[in-house]
């Protein structure tokens, strides 16, 4: 059995191709250091030979030249709007590390490339097996193809992409203060605690006595939170593909 392509279906699949590596690349776990530069390749072809079949031009496309590049483009920021989700959940681990003291003692992240205190690779983990319980892996693919839609391919550039892109940014940086604030200021009346109890008794050096304490409170508290804090990661994920999806803001 044999199939033939036309120089439209081509370049279509060639546009196609172009948006879903630019996803890939920037997309949550698919995008990841880690995975190899060859898998990113064949998942963005394996995506761009799916749903090129679904995939809409639009009326009066630009020339293949201009529109390369904004496909790619367009592509990018999709990933890097559905990546906020852990972003957001990133800037929950780095608010508990803060009040915690861990910050104090940030090592080289070989996976993130930049500094990272203690509780960044637990928050990451946490996020990461959240996306795939929740079957958002899938959810972000199908988020793609709805973005054939909503974008149609040789479009060009939309203007409402980067004032949906700020937005989002601006949300997902809320939602993970919100998300984190509450133990960030359970953890800080421990200070204030230990501040106080300082006051009161001059001999008691704070930095022997109080850090060790305000570790284990942050422990603690952070064990008791773990639910919590899975069903507010929860919200950020599904509220930032629904909204990067529909292209409507939560």
């Amino acid at each position: 059995m044999t199939m033939t392509l036309g120089s439209g279906q081509v370049a279509m699949l060639f546009l196609v191709l172009l948006r879903a590596t630019g996803f890939v690349v920037a997309a949550p776990l698919f995008g990841h250091r880690v995975v190899p530069p060859p898998v990113k390749a064949g998942m963005a072809a394996a995506l761009a030979i799916v749903l090129a079949n679904g995939a809409t031009a639009a009326p009066g496309a630009l020339p293949i030249l201009i529109a390369a590049p904004l496909e790619l483009a367009i592509g990018l920021i999709l990933g890097f709007l559905v990546n906020l989700g852990f972003a957001a959940v990133e800037i929950v681990g780095r608010l508990i590390s803060l009040q915690m003291g861990l910050s104090l003692a940030s090592v080289f992240s070989p996976t993130e490339e930049q500094g990272a205190t203690a509780l960044d690779p637990l928050f990451s983990v946490l996020a990461g097996l959240l996306f795939l319980a929740l079957g958002l892996h899938l959810a972000i693919v199908q988020t793609l193809g709805h973005s054939l839609l909503t974008f149609p391919v040789g479009g060009g550039w939309s203007p409402q992409l980067p004032e949906l892109g700020a937005q989002l940014t601006a949300i997902a940086l809320e939602l993970g203060v919100r998300v984190g604030m509450p133990l960030a200021l359970v953890l800080l009346l421990a200070q204030l605690g230990v501040a106080l109890l300082s006051r009161a008794i001059p001999q008691i050096n704070v930095f022997i006595f109080g850090l060790p304490l305000q570790l284990l409170v942050g422990i603690v508290v952070t064990a008791a939170a773990m639910p919590s804090l899975a069903r507010g990661a929860t919200s950020i994920f599904q509220a930032l593909i629904r909204s990067t999806s529909s292209g409507v803001l939560p």
